[in-house]
């Protein structure tokens, strides 16, 4: 009793109104904004002046800033908690205090200043301390008025996480949605109103977005025909003149057709369902044109060697001649085609035959024109040269198509025998990977399962028809197929992510145990100088390690898992910190007396063991606290803020 009575008397002397020990420089009423008793501000006031008035203009908050050699052992945030408090500051008002010999300092709000005490901290570890270590006296005090102006807003509990850059500051949101704004003004992804001017520059500068489209939908048809033109008179030029004659035309077609397909390409992407931005679609649009225009080029760069070629009025008799020949023969192959067509409608579904089914009657018709046109070149053949060669070409179109179509039905058939023949090994695959999906029993591969039986059955009602379509089953087989092998391919990625993530979930758990564990030990021995922040951040690692524990996700459960360790790291770090800052207060006791004394205060054991009447703790961001007591103990509001050393 006489040793609890003696350590009573030391803390009544030491701590009474939360004074502590003789200070070189003691706590002072702050009667300017600025007092600075070390001359290290004299070049920065007109800054700190600025960025004091500026956070009073915009946020309310009045700054009052304190520089002094030495808090002479005492806490930064104790030493600025009572300049606080001698300057009678209120629930608006911030005081920064720094110790240069000392390299200490603190920094002391109300307890109910709109910030947050993580927003605080995040301010002190992002930009004051940092600048306080590199020597930057006024750069740290504008960086806490920044802070402060920037970080504020309605009173809630903002993170901060400042980058201020030659003064200027940028925070959290802000900075994202600031970014944003500059994106959707500066920079070509940035998405623009349909139909509005382009950024200057560029042969397109002056087109809409909407003139762009058009422009390349006339542009894709133009050279589409142009194509098909080429096709058609480039084949009648190779049985006219022979294959070595034609190849390099043959070569500028195949590069003009590869550019009209690339366009083509574009358009469809621009068509499918997922939406271009408007600079990607203005880029996709210029490109289609440019492709189109190459190709048109290159197709028209060889007219005149064509026309050389072909020279068509000079050997207008020869030429009219050989078209009557090819007609004559296209013609004698009507009756075949039609028997073949005949044959085919009696073996296969109509829905098998679309494709072909108007080609009889159409080329039918074709060759009726083509003969028109040879008659009538042969009339105007002895009185008009030029006249016998435009209905010359015109009926060598109209061949050239008359023969496409007639192609196309024995074609057709080829291609019937050929997905007959294709069917039963398709259909034995679909089957193999139904039977290992339905295996799998994931609930992901129900509906996957459903459509491919439906699949299934409707394609060998297709195929075992009186009158079947071999084609639409084996697409029906081959899409069935697709599907299985993509589903499953997912249930077997989703359960081999869901084994890994349980691996590493137990990994996690016990990382995070410790973690929580070695944090929770430290504190609870060490409550008398570790701060808010640093409880703050263990009681939630202890309740992120809850969920894990009792997760059923384990995907979801390590990321509370991983975020329980990391929470209890920081928790331990800062508390670390803060001990590290403590020092108990020494003079009138025996040295075993002092021990035992510094021991029950770090451990909070004896209540009121630091000033401002709160909780006992250190100079590391605790700020006033209110004595652990019982449950209900009384409490005191006190002031917060942060400190330490730098």
């Amino acid at each position: 009793m006489r040793r609890l009575s003696t350590l009573a008397a030391v803390l009544a002397v030491l701590f009474l109104a939360g004074a502590g020990p003789a200070l070189a420089e003691p706590p002072l009423r702050a009667e300017e904004t600025v007092t600075d008793h070390t001359g290290v501000l004299e070049g920065g006031l007109p800054r700190i002046d600025e960025a004091i008035d500026k956070l009073s203009a915009e946020r309310g908050y009045d700054l009052y800033v304190v520089f002094v050699r030495s808090f002479d052992d005492a806490g930064g945030q104790d030493w600025a908690d009572e300049s606080a408090r001698l300057s009678q500051l209120g629930d608006a008002d911030v005081l920064m205090a720094v110790a240069v010999d000392d390299r200490a300092y603190g920094v002391s709000v109300a307890g109910n200043f709109p910030l947050s005490t993580t927003a605080l901290d995040d301010l002190r570890s992002e930009q004051v301390e940092p600048l306080l270590k590199q020597g930057d006296w006024t750069g740290a005090v504008v960086a806490l008025a920044d802070g402060l102006r920037t970080g504020g807003g309605n009173g809630n509990a903002l993170g901060i996480g400042v980058a201020v850059v030659g003064g200027v500051a940028v925070i959290g949101g802000g900075a994202y949605l600031l970014s944003r704004r500059r994106k959707a003004v500066a920079q070509p992804g940035a998405p623009r109103p349909k139909g509005t001017a382009p950024t200057p520059g560029g042969e397109f500068a002056d087109v809409s977005t909407d003139d762009l489209g058009y422009r390349s939908a006339q542009a894709l048809l133009d050279v589409d025909d142009a194509v098909r033109t080429s096709e058609t008179e480039l084949s009648a030029a190779r049985t006219h003149f022979g294959e070595a004659a034609v190849a390099e035309f043959t070569a500028a077609l195949e590069q003009s057709r590869a550019d009209m397909l690339r366009g083509f390409g574009l358009r469809q992407q621009l068509d499918d369902e997922v939406a271009e931005d408007e600079p990607t679609r203005r880029s996709m649009l210029i490109e289609i044109i440019r492709a189109c225009r190459s190709a048109d080029e290159r197709l028209d760069a060889q007219v005149a060697a064509f026309d050389r070629l072909r020279d068509l009025e000079a050997k207008a008799p020869e030429y009219i001649e050989g078209l009557g020949a090819r007609l004559v023969a296209v013609s004698a192959r009507l009756p075949q085609v039609e028997a073949q067509w005949t044959a085919l409608r009696q073996r296969y579904a109509p829905s098998a035959l679309d494709a072909v089914a108007g080609n009889l009657d159409q080329a039918g018709k074709l060759l009726d024109a083509a003969s028109t046109e040879v008659a009538e070149a042969r009339a105007e053949l002895a009185a008009r040269a030029a006249g016998a060669v435009v209905s010359g070409r015109a009926a060598e179109d109209a061949i050239t198509q008359a023969e496409t179509l007639l192609d196309g039905i024995p074609r057709l058939e080829g291609e019937l025998v050929e997905a007959a023949g294709r069917i039963a090994g398709a259909r034995a695959e679909a089957e193999q990977d139904l039977a290992e999906a339905r295996a799998m029993a994931s609930p992901e591969l129900a509906p996957v399962v459903a459509r491919a039986e439906a699949a299934l059955a409707a394609a060998e009602a297709a195929e075992k028809s009186p009158i079947p379509d071999p084609l639409a089953a084996l697409r029906l087989i081959t899409e069935a197929g697709a599907a299985l092998d993509k589903g499953i391919a997912q249930a077997r990625d989703a359960q081999a992510h869901a084994r890994r993530a349980a691996e590493a979930l137990e990994k996690a758990l016990v990382t995070a145990r410790s973690s929580v564990a070695a944090a929770a030990d430290f504190v609870a021995t060490r409550r008398g100088a570790v701060g808010i922040n640093a409880r703050t951040r263990l009681a939630e690692a202890q309740r992120r390690l809850q969920v894990a524990e009792s997760g059923s996700d384990p995907e979801s459960a390590l990321g509370d898992a991983q975020a329980a360790d990391q929470y209890a790291r920081q928790a331990l770090e800062i508390a670390q910190s803060e001990v590290s800052t403590w020092s108990a207060p020494g003079g009138g006791v025996g040295g075993d007396v002092m021990v035992d004394l510094g021991s029950l205060i770090l451990g909070g054991i004896i209540a009121g063991s630091r000033g401002g009447g709160g909780f006992g703790g250190g100079g590391g961001g605790g700020g006033s606290r209110r004595s652990p007591g019982s449950f209900g103990g009384s409490s005191s509001r006190g002031r917060r803020g942060f400190g330490g050393r730098f």
